[in-house]
């Protein structure tokens, strides 16, 4: 019998799927940051930066890495992995080449756009759409992007190998090195106990501190939007010509690999192009921060229309993306007097 304070009705339906809804949600965030921006500094903004530069981030790539398994059965996933990092490195360098003729945000372009993050903009709809027994093919495509983006991208960007000292004091080095060692040891991640709950707690932490920061440095004027979207749009042209050819198997494979080669770019490729420049490089740390912060919204809006089944199909998608990405380049090429910096292109 119901009290008056409850009722033995069943709770309503939900109206919108867990995927639509965490999309919405970034979206919320990243308004709610927009807000707040009048009320935060130059300063206090980066410290919300270095916050999630040591702390946040490095436990997200700990508790990524400690996750990481390989199943011999499932290998043809990996392969595909790689497969995808060579493809967006060779689409990267193309369309860079096309909107820079400077070296520094040339090479910044190339280094950002080359990255994915399938873990936080593809696996939430793969389980949502295409079912859990995918979940294990995602995380072995992820692989090669993770060890990617943790090994081999620092040494593209030109960081210095690190002294003992920075080794063991670097957060970002330390949990890449705890967590491949934990892995290795195929050390259960629940044995960790309080020290693996605290880095849980950091890394869930991350996404909402993440899309408040976009939402109050993401640049909304001048020629930024149209930059960071054109190169956006060549980038996923070559996805989808990359799903087009590889894709295989059942309709939940297809669309698992066509979920994940729709991945936003990876704020760890940020965090490396940031540590690269403190080490003395020469890259625009402010322009691969603005294109993390666009491809958010373009990858939901993407993963979205892909799992209500509104997505044209591979042979006209990368038509379209190409098409979006010409006109940006021309609309960007009429104006190469403008005040924006960003905007002077040969």
């Amino acid at each position: 019998m119901a009290s008056f304070f409850s009722s033995s009705a069943a709770p309503p339906p939900p109206t919108t799927s867990p995927g639509v809804e965490k999309a919405l949600a970034f979206l919320i965030l990243a308004m709610i940051g927009r807000l707040l921006k009048p009320r935060f500094s130059a300063p206090q903004l980066a410290g919300v930066q270095r916050l999630i530069m040591d702390a946040t981030l490095p436990c997200t790539i700990f508790k990524a890495l400690c996750a990481v398994s390989l199943d011999y059965e499932l290998l043809r996933w990996p392969l595909l992995g790689i497969a995808f990092v060579a493809v967006q490195l060779v689409a990267a360098s193309i369309a860079s080449k096309l909107f820079f003729k400077d070296a520094v945000r040339r090479q910044t372009a190339r280094y950002q756009l080359a990255t994915a993050a399938p873990g936080l903009s593809a696996f939430v709809f793969i389980r949502e759409f295409v079912g859990e027994q995918m979940a294990g093919p995602a995380a072995l495509y992820d692989l090669p992007y993770k060890l990617y983006l943790v090994l081999v991208l620092p040494f593209l960007l030109g960081v210095p190998a690190p002294s003992a000292t920075k080794l063991v004091t670097d957060p970002l080095n330390v949990s890449i090195i705890s967590g491949l060692l934990v892995s290795a040891t195929r050390t259960p991640y629940a044995s960790l106990g309080a020290l693996g709950k605290a880095a849980s707690l950091l890394a869930s932490a991350q996404t909402p501190i993440l899309f408040v920061l976009i939402g109050a440095k993401v640049k909304l004027t001048g020629a930024t939007p149209l930059v960071c979207l054109s190169l956006l749009s060549l980038r996923h042209a070559a996805c989808y010509v990359y799903v087009a050819v590889f894709a295989f198997g059942t309709d939940a494979e297809r669309m698992t690999l066509l979920l994940l080669a729709q991945a936003a770019v990876s704020v760890v490729g940020w965090g490396q192009i940031a540590r690269a420049k403190e080490a003395g490089g020469s890259y625009d740390v402010d322009l691969a921060f603005d294109v993390v912060g666009y491809s958010m919204p373009l990858t939901m809006a993407l993963q979205t229309a892909a799992c209500l089944g509104v997505l044209p199909s591979l042979t006209v998608m990368p038509l379209i993306c190409l098409a979006c990405g010409g006109v940006g380049w021309f609309l960007l090429r009429r104006r190469p007097g403008s005040g924006d910096s960003i905007a002077k292109m040969a």
